[in-house]
């Protein structure tokens, strides 16, 4: 059975007035809270730096302080906290904070940012990301379980220290790692971690027949094995099928262009030499993005099934690939781009009514 919960990634559209961030803050508030009586069972937000319009969401665990007290039924998550951006022990007690303001509903995912342009303005290096997450990994649940810790790392040193407020989930909140290569799949499972899949359904079929494999034998970093995998897709519906996918191809037009963007934008100053072999295929990846521009109209890639887009039967056929790939939970992003609140509210609307019940029916 596949649950299904949300993603907000806060896109703000260009052009911009003086209230567009704090319109579409109060939209997402408006939308979850509608969600929370829905049947949903999660909203994560995530946390990017300098991305406009892609991404407004640079403070997703004060976001989700607000969500918690509008909400009582949500799992919150964050996809992903960046240590290479933050002390692990600001983190630890960030968290813990929002597990307590929310009554034990957090869900904390960490990475290391797939990309230098929102390293670079705080002098983290991409030869560094690694080993810092990996170090993060150890310190953060031990912030959480222990009475006291000290550490001695690489990246991080510091005395013994009462990290403080504890969180209520016992023993901590669920960790859940980013995951889009295959090794990152392999690791989060060795890790005993939960699993946020990157790709569309046939892409991620095989990685999470790895990750499941590896989590069978877990050397967890925390006090517990979490074996789960989480999904996103970009999501419209609409009784009318017709009208459906020529607002969603609107709507693709506009995520499109702006994945071109970010493709141009995230490793500028960046060569190839400059690039560490386990980053290599992200920059690939943008690289091939750059060079090979996909002319194919929006509504044929719709059509051809590459977007959850179509009315409730057309959105239930495109997750139940997602089912088929291992995924336990899907957290689609329903706030794309020029999308107006009212549009998602039907969106949330439909599923509610007709796409969470299907699912919930196994």
């Amino acid at each position: 059975m596949v649950q299904i919960g949300m993603f907000y990634q806060i896109q703000v559209p260009r052009p911009w007035t003086a209230t567009s961030e704090a319109e579409r803050y109060r939209d997402m508030l408006e939308q979850v809270a509608y969600a929370d009586e829905a049947g949903f069972s999660s909203v994560w937000l995530a946390e990017h730096q300098f991305r406009f319009e892609w991404s407004h969401s640079s403070a997703p665990d004060v976001s989700l302080g607000a969500i918690s007290q509008l909400t009582k039924n949500l799992r919150l998550g964050i996809a992903v906290v960046v240590p290479p951006v933050h002390h692990p022990l600001h983190i630890a007690a960030r968290i813990a904070t929002l597990d307590i303001l929310s009554n034990g509903r957090v869900d904390m995912g960490i990475g290391r940012s797939a990309y230098p342009y929102q390293m670079d303005a705080f002098g983290t290096s991409l030869q560094d990301a690694t080993g810092i997450v990996d170090e993060a990994l150890e310190i953060i649940p031990r912030a959480w379980t222990e009475e006291e810790i000290a550490y001695d790392g690489n990246y991080f040193k510091f005395p013994p220290r009462t990290i403080l407020p504890k969180p209520l989930q016992t023993p901590h909140p669920p960790i859940w790692q980013g995951c889009s290569r295959d090794e990152s799949f392999q690791k989060a499972g060795q890790l005993g971690l939960g699993c946020i899949a990157q790709g569309g359904p046939e892409r991620i079929a095989e990685p999470i027949r790895m990750y499941r494999e590896a989590i069978k034998q877990a050397t967890p970093v925390g006090k517990g094995v979490y074996d789960r995998v989480v999904a996103s897709a970009e999501v419209f519906c609409h009784e009318d099928r017709k009208q459906a996918l020529t607002r969603g191809a609107e709507l693709i037009d506009w995520y499109r262009n702006q994945r071109i963007q970010r493709d141009n934008t995230v490793w500028k100053g960046h060569d190839v030499d400059d690039v560490p072999g386990d980053y290599r295929w992200h920059y690939d990846r943008s690289a091939a993005s750059r060079l090979q521009t996909d002319d194919t109209p929006s509504i044929e890639l719709i059509e051809r099934g590459d977007y959850c887009i179509g009315d409730p039967d057309d959105c239930i056929r495109f997750l139940k690939r997602y089912e088929a790939a291992g995924v336990d939970e899907m957290i689609p992003l329903f706030q794309i781009g020029p999308i107006t609140n009212q549009e998602v509210l039907k969106t949330l609307e439909l599923f509610g009514k007709y796409v969470i019940p299907h699912f919930s029916k196994g």
